[in-house]
């Protein structure tokens, strides 16, 4: 007789899937979504979240306004850069709301420059993936007591 494995546990949630509305699972299908594009109102909606206007969302992926609304004329993806600064973003926004317990209190961090990230602000620092790394390691840190 052949046994079958069946999980008893659903797979934890990546961080940043939820805040952009995706439904990945694994670290693959993360991967795939992020690079086949984002759908631009992720765009919207991670900014409205942290209570940013739609040309401050626009600034801080530095993507034009022009560019932007072409995408959402068109119905094109986002192209795979911007759809990876929005996921780091939003892993570190979700990060931040689990530390501080509070979402304003984690949106005015993320939002006010720090010396520790060289007097930017945390969501500005978390462009890239070592930034965006680095915003989480400080996050942990402060977590654990560390003086960062």
């Amino acid at each position: 007789m052949t046994q079958t494995f069946t999980p008893t546990r659903t797979p934890p949630v990546l961080p940043g899937t939820a805040l952009l509305g995706l439904k990945a699972t694994t670290l693959l299908d993360l991967g795939e979504a992020v690079h086949a594009g984002l759908s631009p109102a992720t765009v919207e909606r991670l900014g409205t979240h942290l209570g940013l206007s739609l040309a401050e969302t626009l600034s801080l992926l530095k993507l034009s306004s022009s560019t932007y609304h072409r995408y959402r004329r068109t119905g094109r993806a986002l192209s795979a850069d911007v759809s990876t600064h929005l996921y780091h973003l939003a892993r570190v926004t979700e990060a931040a709301e689990r530390y501080f317990e509070h979402k304003d209190a984690a949106h005015v961090w993320l939002q006010t420059p720090r010396a520790t990230f060289g007097h930017r602000t945390p969501l500005q620092f978390a462009l890239p993936p070592e930034g965006a790394e680095y915003v989480t390691t400080v996050l942990s840190r402060l977590e654990h007591g560390v003086y960062t």
